[in-house]
């Protein structure tokens, strides 16, 4: 018999706006099939959620028994959802479940309730150090700081009190040891699935070359790599290779600049077609935390990939493709690779797919929850 689980998410795991919505599919996906599963999200993603997408993506989660839907609300998402709260009591003074699994930063506070309450363990999956990624974004938004206490209390005490823990990366299980134990942890990287992600293709000529960057622009760090391309990589980039054109993918792009070598698609339903189109990739990220899922994507699909040591920080250097330089660096570094001439390769993919995959990830999750709930 299969053993259940509530899912609690702080964000729609439908829609893949953000690497979190493609993690969230990815592991409601694959822990439906081996259980029992419930979801209680609240819609958006950290923004109210665009209706067109929510129910284009409608079907994206599948195999789930009982699916219930919170509205955005900025409260709900930054400080507390009573609807959250109450729907997930609902369910489990209703059903048996073995465990709760709370997704992303606050969703621990849900966690330490709901667990107290129906004495029930609860597995807690964080995307980042969360109260440092506030710390970051609170320089471009102060509001955040005041924030910063909270989060930093739901995330320690989430880390300590929950049965299972699930970051990131090995460098946030490396942090999170100053709060508990390395062995309750299970590390599940960003991932990709192979089957759409890889680099058996026929290339595209392009002319002019591509060179994309691909994230949501609502996020301060993703809107902050436009405007570092524009300034300080895109004119040295255009003197020496004149026929290239920077192509920016992502919903929510910046209003305010145009540019005859730039190129804002907005958001795209197929990503994949997008990221084996272009000739290069980067990702000039200037601060960040948590695993990207762009880089790993991108050299799944067999492309040179160009990233500054934040935004290739916990991807481990040994992958053929991937270019880790400082920003100053990216014009001769994306100059020499069009010049390079070969647009995809399957160097690295056999490498990747061992440590990436989401579902030789996320059944070693499964099989820790079977053995320990």
């Amino acid at each position: 018999m299969k053993k259940s689980l509530l899912y609690l998410s702080v964000y729609d795991p439908h829609v893949p706006l953000t690497g979190a919505g493609v993690r969230g599919a990815e592991f409601v996906n694959n822990l439906a099939e081996r259980f029992t599963l419930d979801l209680v999200y609240i819609d958006g993603s950290g923004h109210p959620p665009n209706p067109e997408l929510s129910r284009k993506f409608a079907s994206k989660v599948k195999g789930v028994r009982e699916k219930i839907v919170i509205p955005f609300s900025q409260k709900d998402y930054f400080i507390f959802s009573s609807g959250l709260m109450q729907s997930a009591t609902e369910l489990l003074q209703k059903n048996k479940y073995h465990a709760i699994l709370c997704d992303y930063g606050l969703s621990a506070v849900y966690g330490l309730k709901l667990s107290k309450k129906f004495r029930l363990p609860f597995i807690y999956c964080s995307h980042n150090l969360e109260y440092l990624q506030y710390w970051g974004k609170a320089k471009a938004d102060p509001r955040r700081y005041v924030f910063i206490p909270y989060v930093y209390w739901a995330e320690k005490n989430g880390v300590k009190k929950s049965k299972l823990l699930v970051p990131i990366s090995e460098n946030d299980a490396e942090y999170y040891t100053r709060w508990t134990t390395r062995e309750k942890m299970v590390v599940i990287p960003q991932g990709f699935d192979e089957t759409i992600f890889n680099p058996y293709y026929d290339p595209v000529e392009n002319h002019p070359k591509i060179v994309l960057f691909c994230g949501n622009y609502n996020i301060q760090t993703n809107l902050d790599v436009v405007r570092v391309t524009v300034a300080r990589i895109l004119e040295k980039v255009i003197a020496r290779c004149p026929d290239t054109k920077f192509q920016f993918v992502g919903s929510n792009p910046p209003q305010d600049i145009e540019h005859p070598n730039v190129e804002f698609t907005g958001f795209v339903e197929d990503l994949p077609a997008y990221l084996k189109r272009a000739d290069v990739i980067i990702s000039p990220i200037q601060q960040g935390w948590g695993m990207p899922t762009k880089i790993i994507e991108a050299l799944a699909v067999g492309k040179i990939t160009i990233a500054t040591p934040i935004a290739a920080r916990s991807v481990p250097r040994e992958f053929q493709l991937l270019r880790v330089k400082e920003t100053d660096a990216f014009p001769d570094a994306i100059c020499d690779a069009l010049n390079d001439g070969k647009f995809v390769s399957d160097v690295d993919f056999e490498r990747l797919k061992k440590h990436y995959s989401w579902r030789t990830n996320i059944m070693r999750l499964a099989d820790r929850i079977e053995a320990e709930f």
